[in-house]
């Protein structure tokens, strides 16, 4: 059952995220129009440069986890460090090398950032209990209106969002007397544990203290080989949806049916909202869990506890209904075939699909050069059982991206998506008898549609067969799927490799382009000056030849296709005759245009400040439509 098994601990604390903000802007890797002033951060009132934090590192930390509370098989727990050591133990980052990374996948598509190179640990100060590799993931179900009063603070600062992915294989360190760890190791054999963190109050406003901070409260438990790694293979109660977000009183949220000990496991961590930034829950009335009956009508497992103070930290949000008993035989057969449902103030807000269908990709973000292909998972479940045979209908839909645009003199932003021959897939297939299904997606040579920038990037909607029947003239319905559910793909150029890679050649407009828009590296070298790079050619083909999953790799963003790449390596490795990097010969280079503009978007991208990042970026979203040949598919079948 993942991080919502019995078994588990809590923990809040802070986090830390650096981001560069120049590559914001889309339009900043046009080596032929940038200006130096898109270095500096922005001045109040004028143009947004380099936005809020132009020398960010990309570095993301965690700052200050402690376990707050541990949960055992039999449904008990532990708040002190006298019943259980672990409690108050930290839960940190690496400590023997650098810290992870905070990746966006492509300037047009930053809504789907994800977690390279990080660590995680469960010390006492001085000794692990365990630690190992977070599994690359990215977040997912960002809620724009999760905080209630935004006080001093803007935009970005009221969303929250959550990570889910996998720590491990874990080194088990020197453990204490705990009977926490002895039933966590027993619990995960194979040494994989699931983590599950809610990111929220997030400050990237230099006028305020601890910008680059926000709040962290997140929980760790077993991971079982045949789950998904990236979300609960449960029962997913959804929210009502306009204009792409939702807008019930809560969020989106996952649970699952624990059949040892006979009661439903809700986590409200990422759905309640909250009063200010970082504070606690709104009252928003009494929040039950329950089931709907055959009538429609909410029956009612029991109140979240979500008012105690200090519930948020010390729970993450998930408790158990009924919480002092287990479900009776009547209500264990309902959870079972009927919807489970939330209610707020006698109101039902959120409640499974119809038939408590749901589906979902386990990894959703993707980098390929032409001739990848990446097998993305499916998981079908019908009332959280595997729904075999299911019809899943796929498309290209680029509803999730977004222009990457601030205001300014800067022109149109180059389309996205296009040519959609350059990354192929089936549009309909079906779930096997364990409920799973492979979309593979084919990537071809896009043949640089956005010019300045390295290939395309692209998204893909995917639904049940019994969902996508209920658009209405390819408009989707009000309820009844997560606007966050679908693919995003960036699909590299190629770029062949050279006989002889040279700097002038080859090489320089790469690292101009980095240059530009990563300007912290000039600190160390200076990317665009091919005698700098000399000076320091062993230090980057260390950099450039580690694996993308290590937290040194070259580029920080992960910006970077694997021809480009390869002949990187060819031009530090192999020298010419005088011993450096081939120099090569100037060659004229032409202003790099894109071949089309993106559609405006919907609304106006000048109502948010460049601190507001996010927010500004997902105005820029549109809305999903469903392609009529596949209407006539799924109603036809």
């Amino acid at each position: 059952m993942s991080y919502l098994d019995a078994v588990r601990l809590h923990f809040a604390g802070r986090f830390q995220s650096d981001p560069a903000t120049v590559n914001n802007d889309v339009r900043h890797f046009n080596n032929a129009t940038f200006k130096p002033e898109y270095q500096e951060p922005r001045v109040p009132g004028g143009d947004f440069n380099g936005w809020w934090n132009p020398e960010g590192s990309g570095s993301f930390r965690l700052v200050g986890c402690k376990v707050t509370r541990v949960c055992y098989g039999d449904g008990s727990s532990a708040t002190t460090k006298q019943a259980d050591p672990v409690v108050g133990m930290w839960v940190a980052d690496a400590n023997e090398r650098v810290a992870g990374k905070h990746v966006d996948l492509d300037p047009q598509q930053q809504l789907v950032s994800e977690l390279w190179g990080l660590m995680v640990r469960l010390s006492d100060g001085e000794r692990d209990c365990f630690s190992g590799r977070y599994h690359v993931a990215a977040f997912s179900d960002i809620w724009w209106a999760r905080t209630k009063n935004l006080g001093p603070y803007k935009g970005d600062a009221g969303a929250s969002c959550f990570y889910q992915s996998v720590i491990g294989p874990v080194d088990w360190g020197s453990l204490p007397d705990s009977r926490f760890l002895r039933e966590l190791s027993r619990a995960a054999p194979q040494g994989l544990l699931s983590i599950r963190f809610v990111m929220d109050g997030y400050n990237s406003n230099a006028a305020l203290p601890d910008m680059t901070m926000g709040r962290l409260v997140g929980t760790i438990g077993p991971y079982e080989h045949h789950e998904p790694r990236h979300f609960v293979a449960g029962r997913h109660l959804l929210s009502r949806v306009a204009n792409n977000v939702p807008v019930s009183a809560l969020n989106f949220m996952p649970a699952v049916v624990d059949s040892r000990r006979d009661v439903v496991v809700a986590d409200f961590g990422n759905s309640l909202p909250v009063q200010t930034v970082r504070g606690p829950f709104a009252d928003v009335g009494d929040v039950e869990v329950g089931y709907l009956e055959a009538d429609g009508s909410f029956h009612s497992l029991g109140a979240a506890d979500y008012r105690t103070p200090g519930w948020y930290e010390s729970t993450a949000g998930i408790q158990s209904f009924p919480k002092d008993r287990p479900l009776t035989r009547q209500e264990r057969h309902a959870v079972e075939h009927s919807r489970l449902a939330v209610a707020v103030a006698g109101q039902v807000v959120l409640k499974e699909n119809e038939g408590g269908v749901h589906l979902r990709a386990d990894t959703f973000v993707h980098r390929l050069d032409p001739g990848d292909t990446a097998r993305v998972e499916l998981y079908a479940t019908r009332y959280g059982k595997p729904y075999p045979g299911a019809t899943v209908v796929a498309w290209h839909d680029s509803s999730g991206l977004q222009p990457g645009v601030g205001p300014g003199p800067l022109g149109p932003a180059p389309a996205f998506g296009t040519p959609v021959e350059a990354l192929t897939f089936d549009e309909c297939i079906h779930t096997d008898h364990d409920g799973r299904a492979t979309l593979e997606l084919h990537a071809s040579n896009p043949g640089s549609p956005r010019g300045y920038i390295d290939g395309q990037v692209y998204g893909v909607r995917y639904l049940l067969k019994e969902v996508a029947r209920l658009f209405t003239n390819g408009t989707p319905p009000d309820f009844g799927y997560d606007p966050a559910d679908f693919l995003s793909v960036l699909v590299w150029d190629a770029f062949p490799m050279p006989a002889l890679p040279s700097w002038h050649e080859h090489l320089q407009p790469i690292f101009q382009q980095y240059a530009n828009v990563y300007p912290l590296m000039g600190r160390i070298v200076n990317l665009a000056s091919y005698d700098d790079l000399v000076r320091h050619t062993q230090l980057l083909a260390f950099a450039f030849g580690l694996p993308r999953e290590d937290p040194n790799h070259m580029p920080a963003t992960r910006a970077l296709s694997n021809g480009k790449r390869r002949a990187i390596l060819e031009w530090l490795r192999n020298p010419g005759p005088d011993g450096k990097p081939r120099l090569g010969t100037p060659v004229p280079r032409p202003a790099a245009e894109p071949q089309a503009t993106a559609l405006a978007p919907p609304e106006s991208s000048t109502s948010a400040s460049p601190e507001e990042s996010k927010t500004l970026i997902s105005k820029q979203r549109r809305l999903i439509s469903l392609p009529p040949r596949l209407i006539q598919r799924v109603l036809s079948e």
